[in-house]
């Protein structure tokens, strides 16, 4: 079975979340993807983070409709900050006969080499990333070059999928301005009945 794991603070998830999830599905021909919530991220600060269990549920919200699309709370559950070798060394135990991808934005594509512990859990992993506006082709290309280096194969999305960003939505539902064309109207319904990111 090919699994693919797909980790962010979404803060909150969008549809450009979705959207690039259905791409890397169609593309890789996968059988399950696992949306993983990070508890504590290493690579962004937490000051505008809602809790946890707010982003998980409206994770679970958002993927509701999609049977191969999975919320699954690992890095939640885990104290401390969460890494990508520990969250993939842990599903290789309940998958040990799968083979792994991982989805994620050019931006973290570009320095997937220098996350901690890269060498070990690079090795035999698929990596499938966007080609957002105004990504340097040249560079996504060296760094498959790269990562192939380490034993990691990589794909591409040939579209950039990911138009809009959380922080950009946030934005917006701070000012009161319409967010309904990026976000699951579910989602949108519960951040308002939770007074999240202002509303």
């Amino acid at each position: 079975m090919k699994i693919a794991i797909f980790g962010g603070s979404f803060n909150p998830i969008h549809l450009g979340h979705i959207k690039l999830v259905k791409c890397a599905v169609e593309i890789a021909s996968l059988d399950k993807v696992l949306l993983i919530p990070t508890g504590i991220t290493p690579h962004k600060s937490n000051r505008e983070m809602v809790s946890a269990q707010h982003r998980l549920e409206m994770c679970k919200i958002a993927v509701s409709s999609y049977e191969n699309i999975e919320v699954s709370s690992i890095e939640i559950n885990r104290e401390g900050k969460s890494y990508t070798y520990q969250t993939l060394n842990s599903l290789k135990e309940i998958y040990p006969n799968d083979e792994f991808y991982i989805i994620m934005g050019s931006d973290m594509y570009l320095s997937l080499h220098t996350w901690k512990n890269a060498d070990s859990f690079l090795k035999n992993l698929n990596v499938i990333s966007d080609l957002r506006n105004g990504v340097d082709l040249k560079e996504m290309e060296k760094q498959s070059q790269l990562l192939e280096k380490y034993g990691a194969k990589s794909y591409f999305i040939n579209h950039s999928v990911m138009t809009v960003s959380s922080t950009e939505i946030r934005s917006r539902l701070e000012n009161n301005q319409d967010v309904s064309s990026l976000l699951d109207s579910k989602v949108l319904e519960y951040i308002k009945t939770h007074h999240l990111y202002g509303m």
